[in-house]
C-alpha cells in the first residue's frame, strides 16, 4: 500500500523528484548550502532555490517549491533535506 501511494505522488507530483534531486546535490556541496543562507526573505529564497537548481539542470517551478516547503513545515512529504528546511524556518 505504502508502495501504491509512493508510485501515485511520483506520478502526480513529479516535481518532488527533483527537489529530491537537488537536496541530494545540496547536502553533498556545503558551499551551495552556505548560498542559500544569504535570502533574507521567501521569496528570495525560492528563486534561489530554483535557479541554483536550474544551474545543475534540474527543473521545477517557484510555485512547486512552494507547495514542498509548506507540506514539508506541516511535517508531510519529506522531500527536502533537513538543513534546508532549518534556513527555510528562519525565512519564512
Amino acid at each position: 500500500m505504502l508502495k501504491a501511494a509512493l508510485e501515485r505522488d511520483t506520478q502526480n507530483r513529479p516535481f518532488e523528484k527533483s527537489i529530491k534531486q537537488f537536496g541530494e546535490i545540496v547536502m553533498a556541496e556545503p558551499a551551495l548550502l552556505a548560498k542559500l543562507e544569504e535570502p533574507r526573505d521567501a521569496d528570495s529564497f525560492i528563486a534561489m532555490y530554483c535557479k541554483l537548481a536550474a544551474e545543475r539542470d534540474i527543473h521545477f517551478s517557484p510555485s512547486d517549491m512552494r507547495i514542498a516547503v509548506q507540506e514539508q513545515k506541516q511535517g508531510s512529504n519529506w522531500v527536502i533535506p533537513k538543513p534546508v528546511l532549518n534556513i527555510v524556518r528562519e525565512i519564512f
